[in-house]
């Protein structure tokens, strides 16, 4: 039988410090869920220079995550929060496709409502509104393009109604053209 070294438990060792450094510093950087930190450290685990076996894998795989979740740097119902703003403040998102993106982070069910349900239905219709009333130019020519670009940034369908009739109603309040020859 082998008897391991000191050396070579030593080297082990600094190995999966080193991992557990790469995987914290990577978790720095913007809010992550646990799924991409469990693809992270397989994929940091595959790359350390002492190789481990299937179940040790799994058991260091356990002990980061619990570390990583006591000292906060990964939370599903923080990074949901986040990824909900973001996208709604900065691309403006739309419900729908907010939910989509973070289905694919991993995050589903009553985390994913409970961001959404984060922003106000007026604020995203609030957004709707807005959004149409950058292409207002295109509606009398390109109605059903705008009204598909809206749905794809993940409005539902009476958010992009209720933004077209509030544009026809400021039109008619205003008496403005929406730029067209007349």
């Amino acid at each position: 039988m082998h008897l391991r070294t000191v050396e070579q438990d030593l080297k082990e060792k600094k190995a999966q410090i080193a991992g557990l450094a790469r995987v914290q510093k990577w978790c720095g950087l913007r809010d992550r869920t646990e799924r991409e930190l469990r693809e992270k450290m397989r994929e940091v685990m595959d790359n350390m220079a002492v190789p481990l076996t299937p179940g040790k894998a799994e058991d260091l795989a356990e002990e980061w995550m619990t570390i990583l979740k006591e000292a906060k740097y990964v939370d599903d119902a923080r990074c949901a929060e986040s990824y909900t703003r973001v996208h709604h403040e900065h691309k403006r998102w739309g419900p729908l496709k907010i939910r989509a993106g973070l289905a694919s982070r991993g995050i589903q069910g009553t985390l994913a409502d409970q961001a959404i349900q984060t922003i106000s239905e007026a604020q995203w219709q609030a957004s709707a509104n807005s959004l149409i009333a950058k292409r207002a130019m295109e509606l009398e020519k390109h109605r059903d393009r705008v009204v598909r670009w809206l749905m794809q940034r993940g409005f539902p369908q009476r958010m992009v109604w209720t933004a077209l009739d509030d544009l026809a109603k400021v039109d008619l309040d205003t008496g403005e053209n929406r730029g067209g020859d007349s």
